[in-house]
Order: structure tokens, then sequence, then C-alpha cells
């Protein structure tokens, strides 16, 4: 499959014939390691790790994805030494506005933000107020994110709000669809593919609800070092798939 596939047509067909995924989700895994094997400061890696955000932007586009989420930062990474975090969460903030700031992707940041810096939900949600109205794929930044923190928090807003599943349906089917009304990424189809860097073969808590019928790639490359062709490879794994949706 070419990265340089046409968007509309991809967007056109069914989906039970796509061979482009409509969500592909990101765990961006391997930028202290890449440092550390170059003798450089894990701040170097999270500099190098930001360039490849933009880009994996712009192949994803470029190839027909509908909806992209990066997971930029873990509740556990805020357990980080403080010198660390430093130079990571501006990092973090500068990245997402410049994104933003292109006007080529509604920029939607999802995760726990209680438990960060004001300045970082700032920029957050400068990001996200200059590029609601870009014409794009739409990009979910995963910052300070737990796939059992956001199950909990959607069962907490059920509970608060008071709404139930209308009592003739199907109690299961309706719980199921109650409960995903209410994660961070309500309305967006679940993630078709989930990419991990740096040679992990694990979720780590990413997308736990959501990614019960994914289909999964893991890649060898750190994050900073994933290229063009590491990304069309995982494309390529995707489309070669029959999916059996679990079974």
């Amino acid at each position: 499959m070419s990265i340089g596939v046409n968007a509309a047509t991809v967007k056109a067909l069914p989906a039970a014939v796509r061979s482009v995924p409509r969500h592909v989700a990101v765990i961006m895994d391997g930028n202290r390691r890449w440092a550390r094997t170059r003798g450089l400061e894990p701040v170097d890696g999270h500099r190098e790790g930001a360039v490849r955000l933009g880009e994996v932007c712009e192949w994803a586009a470029e190839a027909g994805v509908d909806t992209l989420t990066l997971w930029v930062l873990s509740t556990d990474n805020l357990k980080r030494p403080a010198g660390e975090l430093a130079g990571l969460l501006p990092l973090i903030g500068e990245t997402i506005e410049r994104l933003a700031a292109r006007g080529c992707w509604p920029v939607k940041p999802i995760g726990d933000f209680s438990v960060l810096p004001g300045h970082l939900r700032a920029s957050m949600e400068r990001a996200r107020a200059v590029s609601r109205t870009a014409p794009g794929m739409t990009v979910n930044i995963a910052i300070a994110y737990d796939g059992r923190r956001e199950i909990a928090h959607a069962m907490r807003q059920i509970l608060l709000t008071g709404v139930a599943p209308p009592a003739d349906g199907d109690p299961v089917d309706d719980w199921q669809l109650l409960i995903a009304q209410h994660l961070y990424t309500r309305d967006q189809p679940d993630p078709d593919l989930i990419i991990r860097t740096s040679g992990e073969q694990r979720l780590s808590g990413f997308l736990l609800w959501q990614a019960a019928v994914s289909e999964y790639y893991f890649c060898e490359a750190p994050w900073p070092a994933f290229t063009r062709d590491d990304f069309r490879s995982a494309l390529d794994s995707y489309a070669s798939r029959h999916r059996r949706y679990g079974h």
C-alpha cells in the first residue's frame, strides 16, 4: 500500500473493504533510550520525539487516516525526576501549540488534566481553541493519560449526572454504549491499529476500553528514530490482516 494514496478515495470506500485504518493510535516509546545510546540528556530525546510527532501527523493524513491518537505523556511519567519534567512539560505545550497553529487538523488533548501544571493546561486549551475548526484528520494528544483513570472518570460522570440506559433495551449493550459516550474519545471510532515503538510489546494502560478489538503493530525503532518507512510497514501489516474482531 502506498503512503501517497488519495485520501478522498480511501474515505469513500466502505469500511469493510478499506485497507487504511480509520483510527491509528501510537504509543510513542523510547525517547530516553534513544538519547541514552547517544550519550545525550533525556530532554534531547524528547525534543527529537517532538519532531516525529508532527511528521507522523503528516504521514497519517496523507494515507487517509481519519483519527490519530498520540500518547505523549502518561500519569506515571509525571513521577520522573523533577529536572527531566522541567524540560519535558514546557516542550509538550510548545509542541501541541505549534501543531495546532498549522491549521491542518483539529487538535484534541485528552487525559486527566487536573494533575498537570497550569501552564500546560493553558497550552492545551489554546491548541484546542485555535484548531477547533480545522478541516482535517482529528489528532488526539493523550497527556497525563491512563486507561483505567479514563474508565473511572466515565463511570463517575455517569453517576454524577444520573443518566441511565433505556429500560427496554439490552442492558449490557446499552451500558457499554453509555460508557463509551463518556470516554475522552466519545463520538470517535475505536482504534483500528495501535502502534508501539521501541520494541516493547504491551499496552501499558493505553486506550483499554477502546482497544478491545484493535490490531497491534510493534516496531523495534525508538520513537525519535521512527521513519516514514516504519509507518508504511505498520499500515502494510494492517492491510494484510483479516480482522476477526475478537473471534
